[in-house]
């Protein structure tokens, strides 16, 4: 994947998300997510079915990359009101590498991957790794993290998997002042994998 192409969507994401960062007052009693109605994203081109609290944005970029022209896909949402949100924004990025360059069977090879991008999207975002874990996810090889960054009040959790050539990455941002985040965890449990593409 073109780590300058994810970085600078981890920076932009995250500006987004620092530059709203004051401290919740209290802890949400009932957040926007619980008064939506999720609805459900079946991504046919992009091989996913997914869960969210509204409609998801989808956006292309294409960046020349060492490995040519890439397709970098991005379905997102921001939360219309951050201090009634558990999550500020909600993102599913998909890219496909060339043959060859990367698939979900070399797992040394792809532990070795998620491992650097988590270590570069701390970096990025000049936070600190809170938890990290090995994972699948509908079969294939997985990594889920969790960074905290601005000074502890906004943190970023994602959820990275490789299938087939293919690239997936499952991001919330929140202010870590909004408490435990259930929302989180649905919007991730709700992720399957259809089969890569061939």
């Amino acid at each position: 994947m073109n780590r300058l192409h994810t970085l600078l969507l981890l920076v932009f994401l995250c500006t987004s998300v620092s530059a709203q960062t004051p401290m919740l007052a209290t802890k949400l009693e009932r957040s926007w997510e619980q008064a939506q109605r999720w609805q459900e994203l079946n991504e046919i081109d992009g091989r996913f079915r997914l869960l969210a609290p509204t409609e998801l944005r989808h956006k292309v970029d294409s960046v020349e990359t060492a490995l040519g022209m890439q397709a970098f896909h991005t379905f997102h949402l921001q939360a219309p009101d951050k201090n009634s949100a558990e999550n500020i924004i909600y993102a599913l990025s998909y890219v496909d590498y060339p043959a060859g360059s990367l698939h979900h069977d070399s797992l040394e090879l792809v532990s070795e991957f998620l491992l650097n991008t988590e270590e570069e999207a701390a970096v990025a975002v000049g936070g600190n790794i809170i938890y990290a874990a090995d994972k699948t996810l509908t079969g294939y090889p997985a990594r889920q993290w969790r960074i905290d960054y601005n000074g502890g009040r906004a943190s970023a959790r994602t959820l990275a998997v490789v299938a087939g050539n293919r690239y997936y990455e499952l991001k919330v941002f929140s202010l870590t002042a909004a408490g435990v985040n259930k929302s989180a965890d649905r919007f991730f449990d709700s992720l399957r994998l259809f089969s890569p593409p061939e």
